[in-house]
């Protein structure tokens, strides 16, 4: 692992420019994630947490600022692999099978995927899909095709994990589920991860660092260290001082 940030982004300023009016998606924007860290990116609909992510990614320009990616520009990280992404939308190719859609990342870096069967059969057993190799897309649920997004989010062993609200569209149980397997698969792979989200209580159970955006302009207006030890179970959900902690974020958040 890189002895840089897993992620920096120092100083970002992004405004969206269309027919003669401006809109400051970020101003003054500064992230920075340690190596093997988990971070949280919360804050309302607008306050540019995607837009952030997009940027790191390399997905979109900024105007002005720096972004390292365990020391590298984010062009340079994606081509060499060292970043894994996982979006809300599981994004699975309806014809490839579960193991042949983990191993779409390597086909797309040139990478033989036949001399990767042992890491692809590894993941898949991460992620608890063993037996579902040959399966496709349209024979799992919602839960089973974002377990499926994860494994090809790490089947470059990447360094840096982006994720992008991965279970906003699963019901609030089989999201707990998700994020307790979530968990377990981060410590088991030291990726530094970064994830947006919109809920509270998932940025606190997941995260070492909740980082609070505002909006108008999208910014970090607090950066909260979350104290609890690892690992977590779901039992933490109903403990006080969890409820006092998300309790504390609401109230950054919504600038209390």
């Amino acid at each position: 692992m890189s002895a840089a940030p897993g992620i920096l982004l120092r100083d970002i300023c992004k405004t969206y420019r269309s027919r003669g009016s401006e809109v400051v998606a970020l101003k003054d924007m500064n992230l920075v994630c340690p190596p093997g860290s988990f971070t949280a990116l919360i804050g309302p609909s607008g306050c540019g947490k995607s837009t952030a992510m997009r940027i790191a990614l390399g997905l979109e320009d900024h105007d002005s600022g720096e972004v390292r990616i365990a020391g590298q520009a984010p062009a340079t990280a994606t081509a060499s692999g060292i970043t894994g992404v996982a979006f809300q939308d599981a994004a699975l190719l309806p014809w490839r099978t579960v193991a042949r859609n983990i191993a779409l990342p390597l086909e797309v870096l040139g990478r033989d995927p036949g001399r990767y069967a042992h890491e692809i059969a590894k993941l898949i057993e991460l992620v608890g899909l063993k037996g579902y190799e040959q399966s496709l897309p349209g024979q799992l649920s919602g839960g089973m095709r974002q377990r499926v997004s994860i494994a090809r989010s790490l089947i470059t062993s990447p360094e840096v994990l982006f994720m992008d609200e991965p279970f906003g569209a699963l019901d609030q149980i089989r999201r707990r589920q998700m994020n307790v397997e979530l968990q377990r698969i981060w410590q088991e792979t030291g990726s530094t991860a970064l994830l947006v989200t919109h809920g509270i209580d998932e940025a606190v159970f997941l995260a070492d660092y909740v980082v609070v955006m505002h909006a108008n302009p999208g910014r970090v207006v607090e950066v909260i260290e979350v104290p609890f030890p690892r690992p977590r179970s779901d039992d933490l959900y109903s403990a006080p001082e969890f409820h006092a902690l998300t309790d504390r974020i609401a109230k950054v958040l919504h600038g209390h």
